[in-house]
């Protein structure tokens, strides 16, 4: 997900605080982010700060810049933003942004209107696909202070097989079907691991999938991310990334199906030929939390 900012301010500025108008917050948002969102809560608030943010002026009128937000005021009918610009990442221009605006979920009439939207793309990837930023580009590392503050992986005691005190958390695209779960964790009182948000220490992606779950469980989010058919027909279904489809398989191996819960949110394709797997639909709010409330008790987690 992130932050987009038009209207407010261009990359010939060099102000790094705007106002926005309440009334223009979250405007071109879809309804789940609206929903979480609206209420402008210090969790909220803390989610949002963890997203990029792309600043343009309307019509992209002396191009854009990335940016990260450090804070977030209320002030009677306005929001006040202070903002950091990811300098490494350099001006986009208006042609580059209107390249990708598909890919970043802006439509044409949101160029002629001041307003901060929180889109579900992933800036970051969209503009390092198109060749727009290089890997050095700063911004790529943001995270708040309270997600850098996870621990290391903690190690299982000797003995023992798994550690009880992590979660291993499987995602797509789906930043606020991550959060919720990453909530609902820590509501219990157990840490959640999430691998981008690990330090890598010179891992490639296998070997830190493998570090990391050394853990008593793992939750794997079937969202609504890719588009995908069998051969030689049209009946198209949303189905999940690939690698969550991989680490799902992964962590069913290495912890056991009873170890491994998939939650499903939408109408999300699941695979076929795993018998015995655990899926919990991410209906109701309360529902789904008691299920796997009930696995994790299952799986020997004293919550």
């Amino acid at each position: 997900m992130y932050n987009l900012f038009i209207g407010y301010i261009g990359a010939a500025n060099k102000e790094t605080e705007i106002e926005v108008s309440k009334e223009r917050f979250l405007e071109y948002t879809d309804s789940d982010a609206q929903v979480r969102y609206k209420d402008m809560s210090s969790q909220a608030i803390a989610e949002l700060k963890t997203y990029p943010a792309l600043f343009m002026q309307e019509e992209v009128d002396g191009g854009a810049f990335i940016g990260k937000i450090t804070g977030i005021k209320s002030q009677g009918g306005k929001y006040k933003v202070s903002f950091e610009r990811d300098e490494t990442a350099g001006v986009l221009s208006s042609k580059q942004i209107q390249e990708v605006a598909l890919d970043l979920g802006i439509t044409d009439w949101e160029f002629n209107r001041t307003h901060w939207a929180v889109k579900s793309a992933d800036l970051i990837m969209v503009l390092k696909d198109s060749k727009f930023i290089q890997d050095k580009a700063a911004i790529i590392n943001l995270a708040s202070e309270g997600i850098q503050s996870l621990p290391e992986n903690l190690k299982a005691k000797d003995g023992n097989k798994f550690n009880f005190k992590q979660i291993f958390i499987v995602h797509g695209q789906d930043e606020i079907a991550k959060f919720e779960v990453r909530e609902f964790i820590e509501s219990l009182g157990l840490e959640p691991i999430i691998l981008h948000l690990q330090a890598s220490g010179g891992r490639t992606i296998i070997e830190k999938i493998d570090y990391y779950t050394n853990v008593g469980f793992g939750v794997v989010l079937y969202t609504e991310c890719d588009i995908g058919a069998r051969r030689d027909t049209l009946k198209y279904r949303w189905r999940a990334r690939q690698n969550v489809v991989f680490e799902h398989g992964y962590l069913i191996s290495k912890l056991s199906r009873a170890r491994v819960a998939a939650i499903v949110k939408g109408d999300v394709e699941t695979p076929n030929d795993i018998s015995g797997v655990i899926y919990i639909g991410m209906t109701s709010d309360r529902q789904w939390k008691e299920e796997l409330k009930n696995e994790l008790k299952n799986a020997g987690y004293s919550i």
